[in-house]
């Protein structure tokens, strides 16, 4: 028989994933379907999976007849799987990006209670969860999310094996990085790569490179990996080429402009609008970090491979001018850990004047976001329509309360009011977000496509003229023609 401390061991890790699984899926499924497919990415990504379940070719992923060789197939079997099991709905085309989402805040908690404590496990969870940039990724159908939590748990399994001697997460890690690579390619190997040779050689444990396992660990990668790139490479002989050197490698290191060109400096509003209210602590997380590791780099060495995440990835995807908001996303679930570790780590001591600066920052954030928000409906915005004015007054008064509850806690000697707080606040927001988002889509194509199925018949041709809509064939749920100049330069310059 098993001691009673182990039997309430399991039974702490039972009940905590069982709970937090339960209130992430409330929290994800809320309103998943209630707003129409956004465009270009979820009906382009749809239709590839619709096309295969009408077609059965579940190797070259096309786009309305055109094969579509610019990313892996993985998520498109995803999306092919539920739209086989539930028909084209909108909930069940989002489903395995939420799905994903939750998978990412569990696999968060297991690792952060292995490397830290159960408390910290928890909070990072919760934290991660609760992140707007996360949260949107995890109700938006594209591979972005999805290839963020392979890598994220690819990382985070690595480190705890690693951490913990557990031979079984190591394997596991290889796993996920080649669902990873199977999802969007090289980062899904390049990250992990980097990371973790870069903690192996500033940490000088060259010695893990006989412990992690690399032979079995690589024969079970090229086994997922390899099956889909030798059938596509067969059926579509330019695929390699043009898969690795046009779209992995020339892309990122083109200094053309080539889709969605922004700064350098990008990424830095777009973590801190997307970590809020967390991002608050970051840099407070950061430094109580720094600081270990100077103390004592040895037993810090989870936090310098935390730090070594976010800093490669953040540097990696800073570097092209071709900057998507959600390519940030990897970092989430290791700025968590920082941030929940921290908080776990002050639990006692609130009045720290690190919490202090975090809690009036938060404050003053609040306080402009709720008068930005008040702003909008007197400005004529291209995303923001009149129908969406309500939710923005309610968005505002959440952070109006929320900036008033944070002052009334800030003589509190404990954590945990001002954690429950900022959770309440960002779940609070994010749902009222998601109830009203039918309000932000304002390109899309579905009630015209609803009025032209009550007249169109079977033999009907559809013609799209000189712009191809990406949701009009996943709605239509038939292919159509587009009538266009197909020799414009443009076309290679854009993902249309």
């Amino acid at each position: 028989m098993l001691p009673v401390s182990h039997v309430k061991k399991y039974s702490n890790w039972t009940t905590d994933l069982i709970s937090l699984g339960f209130i992430c899926l409330i929290f994800y499924l809320l309103w998943l379907g209630s707003y129409p497919l956004f465009t270009p990415d979820e009906g382009r990504y749809s239709e590839v999976a619709r096309e295969m379940v009408a077609t059965g070719d579940y190797i070259t992923p096309r786009v309305n007849g055109v094969a579509f060789l610019d990313k892996p197939v993985l998520y498109y079997w995803l999306q092919a799987l539920a739209i086989g099991l539930f028909g084209i709905k909108e909930w069940a085309i989002r489903l395995f990006p939420a799905l994903a989402g939750i998978f990412g805040c569990l696999i968060t908690y297991v690792c952060g209670r292995y490397l830290f404590n159960r408390r910290t496990g928890f909070m990072s969870a919760i934290i991660l969860a609760a992140s707007p940039l996360y949260f949107c990724g995890a109700h938006y159908a594209n591979l972005d999310l999805e290839v963020a939590v392979w890598i994220s748990a690819s990382l985070l399994l690595f480190i705890t094996g690693v951490q913990t001697s557990h031979r079984h997460l190591l394997l596991a890690a290889y796993v996920c990085a080649a669902f990873a690579f199977l999802t969007k390619g090289l980062i899904g190997l390049a990250f992990p790569i980097l990371i973790i040779g870069s903690w192996i050689a500033l940490t000088k444990r060259w010695y893990l490179l006989t412990k992690i396992h690399l032979i079995k660990g690589m024969v079970i990668f090229l086994a997922i990996v390899l099956p889909w790139y030798i059938l596509v490479q067969k059926a579509n002989p330019e695929f390699l080429h043009y898969f690795f050197v046009t779209q992995q490698v020339t892309r990122f290191l083109s200094a053309e402009k080539f889709n969605n060109a922004m700064p350098v400096w990008f990424y830095l509003p777009i973590v801190f609008v997307g970590f809020f209210p967390w991002c608050g602590f970051i840099i407070q997380a950061f430094n109580h970090a720094l600081r270990g590791l100077k103390q004592s780099a040895q037993d810090y060495q989870t936090e310098l491979f935390l730090i070594l995440w976010i800093s490669i990835v953040f540097l990696f995807f800073s570097i092209p001018h071709s900057k998507m908001i959600t390519y940030i996303l990897p970092i989430f679930p290791a700025m968590a850990l920082l941030v929940g570790n921290y908080f776990s780590t002050m639990w006692d001591r609130a009045q720290n004047a690190s919490i202090f600066r975090g809690m009036i920052f938060v404050v003053i954030m609040s306080l402009l976001i709720s008068a930005a928000l008040l702003i909008l409906p007197h400005y004529e915005w291209e995303f923001v329509t009149a129908a969406f004015n309500p939710y923005l007054k309610k968005l505002a008064i959440i952070f109006i309360l929320s900036a008033v509850f944070t002052l009334l806690l800030i003589k509190q000697r404990k954590i945990f009011p001002l954690f429950l707080t900022l959770t309440t606040t960002t779940v609070l927001f994010l749902l009222t977000l998601a109830s009203g988002a039918v309000y932000l889509n304002n390109n899309t194509a579905k009630p015209l496509v609803a009025e032209l199925k009550t007249f169109i018949q079977p033999e009907d041709e559809v013609v799209s003229y000189h712009q191809f809509h990406q949701d009009v064939p996943m709605y239509l749920e038939r292919r159509i023609t587009i009538a266009a100049d197909w020799d414009s330069p443009e076309i290679a310059q854009h993902d249309n």
